[in-house]
């Protein structure tokens, strides 16, 4: 479908919506466009959609992204900073593993004495997951409380690879996870995990007000 083809499709209400939807499919891509476009069409039950319905979940999708990431970010932090701790004056040990590229060599890097946490700071997200997965059952009961399974950890990395990718989150397939006992693979299982596998402030906020929790209201009504 060319360019042309999609807007042919869509109800603008001006002008001025048209000069838009040209702007963010250059900026945005097509691809993403025909992606949200053919969830609304479902949703709606094949009712012709207008500009701003794409508008909005493009807005939406952003935010929800530009949220996750930021407490995607936090939660490697935390990995970074609890292995740091702990064996950062304790380097002799059988777990350390090398991942993909010289930046993810912890093994190897240890080995040439650089600093753990500068080597952990040059780590990606799937490589620090990866490391966790080799330390101690009972390291990964005190990060996570019981709940970083392998499961968890592989679908939390698939959600830090959606959101880097900038996929559209509304119809991308991820992988399944448990929390509270539930099994799924749908978005805000997904979130939930996330936020079960952060530092406690950090779920609902020092107060129990706040943190992911609070900030996620706005784009998911039921977190």
């Amino acid at each position: 479908m060319t360019k042309e083809q999609f807007l042919s499709k869509i109800i603008f209400n001006s002008n001025e919506e048209r000069d838009d939807a040209l702007f963010y499919i250059k900026v945005k891509g097509l691809s993403l466009h025909k992606e949200i476009y053919d969830y609304l069409l479902k949703e709606n039950n094949n009712q012709a959609i207008i500009w701003k319905q794409i508008s909005d979940e493009l807005r939406l999708d952003k935010g929800l992204r530009d949220t996750l990431y930021i407490y995607l970010a936090t939660l490697e932090e935390y990995i970074r900073a609890y292995i740091s701790n702990k064996y950062e004056n304790d380097l002799n040990q059988s777990f350390w593993i090398n991942g993909k590229g010289n930046h993810n060599s912890i093994k190897d890097n240890i080995t040439k004495g650089k600093p753990l946490f500068e080597i952990l700071q040059d780590t990606d997200l799937g490589t620090l997951i990866q490391q966790v997965q080799a330390l101690p059952r009972s390291d990964k009961d005190e990060l996570f409380g019981g709940v970083g399974t392998n499961e968890n950890l592989q679908a939390v990395k698939e959600l830090r690879n959606c959101i880097g990718h900038h996929k559209f989150l509304k119809t991308y397939n991820f992988k399944s996870c448990t929390v509270d006992g539930y099994q799924s693979n749908s978005l805000e299982n997904n979130i939930k995990n996330l936020r079960q596998l952060l530092p406690e402030r950090y779920r609902h906020g020092k107060n129990g007000h706040g943190g992911i929790t609070a900030d996620l209201r706005k784009f998911v009504k039921t977190i």
